[in-house]
């Protein structure tokens, strides 16, 4: 295998791959691709190439790419599209971009405008107008030298944060992959399109799999355009919205949704996973509702929801650590001794050499822009709680979304620590910091470490991958900060972009209400991340003692997220499926109904990849499969 050759196509596609997903998410309001476990836009890629590649192996088999050059490529696409997603840099530049314009006196931003570095925002404000404005161009001197310093402060943090990811997922590959076997659902359409032959695509089952999306996305692609064409919804209804009951409204929202990857993503996962999803996340409306009909809700933040995931989240990662003592020992024998594991002492070096200094960087631009010792510490330790336990989830059992919205570890400390005990700084830096965590949906270690699992499958040197993908991400990041910009300058982010201040106002409104309210600890919120991590350690234990235990922990923890209302029916509907399909046919029947979920899957990714492409080359508004 010529695996330069598959790095440096990445590489070239980075920044068009940025350009296109920003396009998508910002300019269009959709399809919001990287907030779904499969990327559609690499899912895409992928089949193109192995379309070509079929076509160069029968005419020159010497050109064609391995599986292994396929598999960087789209391990590489994964990355880049999750650094310009619209849970990373998207946010990013709004918040280096919002408090110059928009402070006044009425807002009180003056309070942490002085507690903010210097170069952690842009701050010239005639920059930050045309931004909003538009009708002017990025390349502009006056326009991209205000952006020069803060646009490569926040680079070379995002180098850093990949760093400390790749080098977490080096020590957890060995363990999650080689020894656990992890199945890493998320990767099984991927695998099977570089590996299967045609004749596989030419199945019955697979191409009536494909038909449906590829009708459906079709018709409604040409509805979009054509209003006289039949529509075929998606999402045709709510069961809360207009109740007349208070209490169902305290729901918020329970959407009738039918995405044919969504049920094709849920047919490849756990039966006890998609049973605890749907289970829990009703489970979770009854909780609102009971919140209402007893008058709880006079306290915005019960039942505390995300506080409970949050709970659920430590006690898995607990476990983790627990059932992972043996190999912890194995890795530090590997680093300071000479032993039976000192094959792998290479390896170990590097991952803990890659986390050492890569967290060296992130603790030094914290401290740089003042945080303090305990907050920094705090921040950091919450936060890499978190994404383990979501790259945990994502590899062993791959649900459809893991958003975890609105659980960035600066929500969760205010609330249990209080407002008037921190300072106006650590607040400050802690709400910049938002950009990372405000949801997961397209974390980035989520994917390296499928990167790895694609590695290992098809026998390439996992340093291969580790580059390509650490490369990926930080020129995704650098291509998608231009690419975000050029469309400001030219469209405003103000009136071309959808929701182009949302996040700003959000963030910052947030951090005024805590300067301005300073609040006592609320131990509630702390009671509450106790309760998950009892319950979630209950159901831990279930599982060991009870074989068949039908509820999942990680199912409890991903219920309780926004992004799973847009799921719940899909996997509900892949569960009754997949249940019957078992029982009624064994594993026999499970095998040959595999490529026709596989077919919806990847026929939603291309219809729904195929209209934002017409979208973007035409400059016309088109139909969106994954709109919200």
């Amino acid at each position: 295998m010529r695996l330069w050759r598959a790095l440096a196509l990445g590489l070239v596609l980075a920044p068009a791959n940025a350009y296109w997903v920003i396009h998508m998410e910002r300019v269009r309001a959709g399809p919001y691709v990287t907030s779904i476990s499969l990327f559609a836009n690499c899912v895409f890629l992928l089949a193109g190439l192995v379309a070509v590649n079929w076509l160069l192996r029968r005419r020159w088999p010497r050109v064609a790419l391995s599986a292994g050059e396929l598999l960087l490529i789209y391990s590489m696409c994964c990355l880049g599209s999750a650094a310009a997603g619209i849970d990373f840099v998207q946010v990013l530049m709004m918040i280096l971009s919002h408090p110059r314009q928009f402070a006044t006196p009425e807002n009180n931003y003056e309070l942490f405008l002085p507690h903010l570095p210097r170069w952690f925002i842009v701050q010239d404000i005639d920059a930050v107008k045309r931004y909003h404005a538009g009708h002017s161009s990025f390349w502009l001197p006056e326009n991209y030298k205000p952006y020069l310093v803060p646009c490569t402060a926040w680079l070379t943090f995002t180098a850093a944060l990949l760093m400390v990811m790749q080098g977490v997922d080096a020590l957890l590959a060995r363990p999650w992959i080689e020894r656990e076997r992890l199945t890493f659902p998320t990767l099984d359409l991927p695998l099977t399109l570089v590996r299967e032959k045609p004749s596989y695509f030419s199945s019955p089952a697979f191409l009536i799999g494909l038909a449906i999306p590829v009708i459906w996305s079709g018709l409604n692609g040409l509805h979009f355009l054509f209003p006289a064409v039949p529509e075929l919804k998606v999402w045709p209804g709510d069961l809360v919205k207009g109740n007349p009951s208070k209490h169902i409204r305290a729901m918020v929202w329970m959407p009738l949704t039918f995405y044919p990857f969504a049920i094709g993503l849920g047919y490849l996962l756990p039966t006890d996973l998609l049973f605890s999803a749907w289970f829990f996340y009703l489970t979770w409306k009854a909780e609102l509702g009971l919140t209402s009909l007893l008058a709880l809700d006079v306290n915005p933040r019960m039942p505390y929801t995300t506080q409970q995931s949050l709970g659920a989240c430590i006690g898995l990662l607990s476990y983790l650590a627990y059932t992972s003592r043996h190999y912890a020992a194995e890795v530090w024998e590997g680093l300071f001794k000479r032993g039976a594991s000192a094959c792998h002492s290479a390896e170990f070096r590097g991952a803990a050499a890659a986390i050492l200094v890569g967290g060296a960087y992130l603790t030094f631009f914290s401290r740089l822009a003042g945080m303090s010792w305990p907050m920094l510490l705090l921040f950091w330790a919450l936060y890499w709680v978190i994404v383990i336990t979501i790259t945990r989830m994502r590899a062993e059992l791959g649900p459809p979304t893991h958003d975890f919205h609105q659980m960035g570890p600066e929500l969760m400390l205010v609330p249990s620590i209080g407002s008037q005990n921190i300072a106006p700084r650590d607040l400050g830096i802690m709400s910049v910091y938002w950009w990372i965590n405000r949801a997961y949906r397209g974390l980035p270690m989520a994917h390296h470490i499928e990167g790895l699992k694609a590695a290992w499958e098809t026998g390439v040197r996992p340093g291969w991958f580790h580059a390509g993908m650490w490369l990926a991400g930080v020129s995704g990041t650098a291509a998608a900060m231009l690419a975000y910009l050029h469309l400001a300058f030219k469209l405003g982010a103000a009136s071309g972009f959808h929701s182009g201040t949302g996040y700003g106002w959000a963030n910052y409104g947030q951090l005024v209400s805590w300067l301005t309210q300073p609040k006592a600890p609320d131990h509630s919120a702390t009671a509450a991340i106790g309760v998950g991590l009892g319950f979630s350690l209950f159901l831990l234990s279930m599982r060991l003692r009870f074989l068949g235990w039908p509820f999942h922990p990680i199912g409890f923890a991903i219920a309780g997220s926004w992004a799973i209302n847009l799921v719940w029916l899909p996997l509900l509907i892949a569960w009754g499926l997949k249940v019957s399909i078992i029982r009624w046919g064994g594993l026999r029947l499970y095998v040959r109904c595999r490529p026709f979920f596989l077919g919806l899957i990847l026929g939603d990714c291309l219809m729904g990849s195929f209209w934002a492409l017409v979208g973007v080359v035409l400059g016309i508004p088109t139909y969106s499969f994954w709109g919200a």
